[in-house]
């Protein structure tokens, strides 16, 4: 059976209302967006330049750039000179990261379990394929640079 609306528009949709949730849960921190990259950066064990974290994120680089400036401002992370290659700047974060990341990863779990609640372990196996080959099935095409701005209201 064919879909009759467009796949975004129910992408667009639940990651709106994720989100949403995301951000009021993590309302503690000063920061309402972009705590994942503060876990990706740990995960990465503060060893992502900008360009590589802007890889991660399939965003711009100059988007990245805002990212970085905005959690920099907000005093989650600071640019270091690569030891390896003094032309890059590595991501580090500072003592307040470390301290938001375990509650953003507590968020993400309880937000996680909740969003695949009443599912079964083999649909849920089966919707990550899923998307895994949609994302697949696109990756030959050159996608044009979009920004979808969710602003809090």
């Amino acid at each position: 059976m064919a879909m009759k609306q467009p796949l975004a528009q129910l992408l667009i949709s639940v990651t709106k209302k994720y989100l949403s949730i995301f951000s009021q849960q993590t309302g503690g921190l000063d920061i309402d967006r972009y705590q994942y990259v503060l876990v990706l950066i740990n995960l990465h064990k503060e060893q992502l330049t900008q360009k590589a974290l802007s890889e991660l994120l399939e965003v711009d680089k100059s988007f990245m750039v805002n990212i970085v400036d905005y959690l920099s401002s907000k005093g989650y992370v600071v640019r270091e000179k690569n030891i390896n290659d003094r032309r890059q700047q590595v991501i580090k974060l500072t003592d307040k990261a470390r301290e938001a990341i375990p509650k953003i990863e507590k968020v993400i779990s309880r937000l996680n379990k909740q969003s695949m609640e009443n599912l079964s372990e083999e649909k849920i196996q089966i919707f990550s394929e899923v998307l895994l080959q949609i994302s697949h099935n696109l990756a030959e095409v050159e996608p044009k640079n979009i920004t979808i701005n969710y602003k809090n209201r």
